[in-house]
């Protein structure tokens, strides 16, 4: 079965990590890029997940109604059947989890991601094949060049200047679009001179069709 790909806002969420290990740590490293509270337990924790900045460390054993307070559960322990029970358990309570190579009782897939500042993509496979998943997400790594995270960046500035000044939805998209494509032939930057002349052309054309000339 095929996944829907939801994005959701983890600033400031809490997310428990239930795992010490490589597995945890990669789940970690993704998790850690969108400012989300990350608090790890597991009795024995590896030195590299330690050494993460700007999250909490709890070397300990785990109660499972300490998960009522998450936002977010990852179930990444070297134990199949601790990692299910912690699956069952916030699916019961609503907790949405991730259940490390168990997709029939995680509420979410993990997706393998790729970033360029806020453009971010996700690659899954629904749950059948991580190695898949992975080969996907680096080809996807040499295909994106990380000037299109600079590049979103300005667009966003660049949509808000047009959504004042084109009202028509659709001459608006017709501007935009054509100050992408000339920023992709000119290696990815925006020309702002170009892009405020495109700006200008749709939005006199705006201006003339309101008034029924066009």
């Amino acid at each position: 079965m095929a996944y829907f790909p939801m994005f959701i806002n983890l600033e400031n969420k809490k997310v428990i990590v239930l795992g010490g290990g490589k597995t945890a740590l990669r789940k970690i490293n993704s998790l850690i890029k969108f400012d989300c509270k990350i608090a790890v337990i597991a009795p024995r924790i590896c030195d590299e997940i330690k050494a993460v900045p700007g999250i909490s460390v709890h070397e300990s054993n785990m109660t499972l109604d300490a998960l009522d307070t998450a936002d977010m559960v990852i179930a990444a322990t070297k134990r199949d059947d601790v990692n299910a029970k912690i699956g069952k358990y916030c699916n019961e309570h609503n907790i949405p989890v991730n259940v490390a190579d168990n997709k029939d009782v995680s509420s979410f897939l993990f997706p393998g991601i790729v970033m360029r500042e806020d453009l971010v993509i996700g690659v899954t496979t629904g749950g059948y094949s991580s190695n898949v998943a992975k080969e996907i997400r680096n080809m996807i790594e040499k295909l994106i060049p990380y000037e299109y995270g600079t590049l979103t960046r300005k667009m966003g500035a660049y949509r808000e200047i047009a959504s004042i000044n084109i009202k028509d939805a659709y001459l608006r998209e017709l501007a935009l679009d054509e100050i992408i494509k000339q920023a992709i032939s000119n290696k990815y930057m925006i020309d702002d001179r170009k892009a405020n002349k495109i700006l200008d052309r749709y939005a006199k054309e705006d201006e003339l069709r309101a008034k029924g000339m066009r």
